[in-house]
């Protein structure tokens, strides 16, 4: 266990006390001098060729080339967002309007808005217990005869058993499609996410763990056969399958579709962010491993169990609460934690059955209370992969400081 800095005061920040961590947190700053000498080169290439880069160029085709060899093959198609990948994925299996999809309990909204759009009626299946994933049971648990797919996201960085998901889906002849937007390189029973389903989709705006630039996505399968439709539905409809096609010709066109192209220099910078992402991921496995040998001792908090054979790759450090052993809620808790100068979201609300705007789509009475009860207890840490030895000692200082206060006598 990391040795903690004893600090002066014992008096909380919250209330006016000296807060353990007096300087800001090392801020991620992914994109530096690699990724700039990228997007360097897609300038120069564009000047050599004597023509303006735009998108489904060699950067994009380098780009995916090595994402489908970090995932162990398969086809990739870089694209706008997270948002707009689920998107493609949606309209490449070609689900009938209508039919139900089994969406996550925790995500994004990004993560389940392109269903409503393309028809389907969502359905929201809860998360297992002490999981913001869905698990297989609930999966099952929210089957209907109209089933037709499934969206299986791999929440904070924990992947999902989406081998079990995979299993009961397939026996029905249901698609399923894996986000990975929160956990790029996690692995279940040492195969990477991603591979289990018919379709997965990634996010990688500038927060994610593997990130192309402010915003952007990439649509991934293992299945040749999709590889030309999402291409024609990522660019308008295109015939881009027929080498003989004229880009100058609208009517030999295929479909309506919309424009969610990447950019070169977003997929430029892709390339070099890509490489990093393994020691990436190791580094962010290495903190929450010091964190979680530092809170040992702790009385009231406890890091979220991470299911076995599973391989996170950690997004953020999400932490349960022992209500019974401290004199406050969980979020006066976490807000006193805030304070201390430690990153934190104290009261996650990504629990999809609770968005006001998105309930008109679901079934009445749609409630996930596994989901529920975890947000209720627990909250995030928020860190990046440039935490040393110290801010694993504060945040650890922090957590007992806070804790001996409010501590129950």
């Amino acid at each position: 266990m990391p040795t903690l800095r004893r600090h002066r005061s014992t008096r909380l920040a919250i209330d006016g006390g000296t807060p353990v961590r007096r300087t800001p947190l090392p801020y991620r700053r992914l994109f530096g001098k690699n990724e700039l000498k990228m997007v360097s080169r897609v300038f120069q290439d564009s000047w050599r060729k004597k023509t303006d880069f735009g998108y489904q160029g060699v950067f994009e085709e380098a780009y995916t080339r090595g994402f489908c060899a970090f995932q162990g093959g398969g086809f990739a198609d870089a694209v706008c967002s997270g948002t707009a990948a689920l998107y493609v994925c949606l309209r490449t299996l070609d689900i009938e309007p209508g039919s139900d999809i089994v969406v996550p309990p925790v995500t994004d909204p990004g993560g389940v808005a392109p269903a409503v759009l393309v028809g389907l009626k969502p359905v929201v299946a809860d998360a297992a217990p002490g999981s913001f994933n869905m698990g297989p049971a609930e999966f099952k648990a929210a089957l209907t005869s109209n089933t037709k797919a499934v969206i299986v996201a791999h929440i904070g960085g924990i992947p999902t058993d989406a081998g079990s998901i995979v299993k009961i889906a397939s026996s029905r002849g249901i698609k399923v499609i894996e986000d990975c937007s929160q956990s790029h390189g996690a692995l279940v029973g040492g195969r990477r996410i991603g591979t289990f389903g018919d379709m997965a989709f990634f996010s990688t705006m500038f927060s994610k763990n593997h990130a192309t630039g402010g915003c952007g996505g990439v649509v991934y399968t293992r299945h040749a056969r999709y590889r030309d439709r999402i291409r024609s539905i990522a660019d308008r409809g295109k015939p881009l399958a027929y080498s003989d096609f004229d880009l100058k010709n609208p009517n030999e066109y295929l479909f309506p579709s919309l424009n969610l192209n990447q950019d070169e220099l977003s997929c430029a910078i892709g390339i070099s962010t890509l490489s990093r992402l393994p020691s990436m991921i190791a580094r962010r496995r290495r903190i929450v491993e010091a964190l979680d040998r530092a809170l040992r001792p702790a009385l009231s908090v406890r890091p979220l169990t991470v299911p076995k054979g599973m391989s996170p790759s950690p997004f953020f450090y999400t932490l349960t609460v022992d209500t019974e052993s401290i004199s406050v809620s969980k979020t006066e808790f976490a807000e006193a934690l805030a304070a201390e100068g430690i990153g934190v979201n104290h009261d996650y609300r990504n629990i999809v059955a609770e968005w006001p705007w998105f309930r008109r789509y679901l079934p009445a009475g749609t409630a996930t209370p596994n989901a529920t009860a975890l947000r209720a207890s627990s909250f995030n840490v928020l860190f990046n992969e440039r935490f040393g030895r110290g801010e694993v000692d504060d945040i650890a200082a922090a957590i007992f400081k806070v804790s001996a206060a409010f501590a129950r006598s």
